[in-house]
């Protein structure tokens, strides 16, 4: 009994699902849709190395400032309860984080991995 509850319960759901099937089954062939997927999760995948790169950026700053700090925090004490070498680590660090959108963009111009191919109709690349 219980199971036919949850059938009945169930019942709008594959209802919704049954019309979705029914509304995207005639739009478009098998091998464009496929090729839609591919081309959107290539974006995607872009997309996330782009925000990595900014969290990259936005981190080294953070980075930069805490270092900047612990430097004056060391100056103040003199080097005795906060060594310089806290902050000099940390402005390295962050320096080498800001500078990794710089260097992404030097390689993607230098080898061209920031281009996109595409075939045309007549069989050849262009990039």
């Amino acid at each position: 009994m219980k199971k036919h509850l949850v059938k009945v319960s169930n019942l709008p759901y594959y209802l919704a699902a049954m019309a979705t099937v029914a509304v995207y089954s005639d739009k478009a062939s098998a091998a464009d849709n496929i090729g839609t997927v591919a081309g959107n999760v290539r974006d995607q995948l872009g997309n996330v190395g782009k925000l990595m790169v900014a969290g990259g950026f936005v981190g080294g700053l953070v980075m930069l400032a805490s270092g900047l700090m612990k430097l004056k925090q060391a100056a103040d004490t003199q080097g005795n309860q906060v060594k310089y070498s806290e902050g000099m680590w940390r402005v390295a660090v962050g320096a080498g984080l800001v500078a990794i959108p710089a260097f992404s963009g030097l390689l993607t111009q230098s080898f061209g991995l920031g281009t996109t191919a595409s075939i045309t109709q007549g069989g050849g690349a262009t990039f």
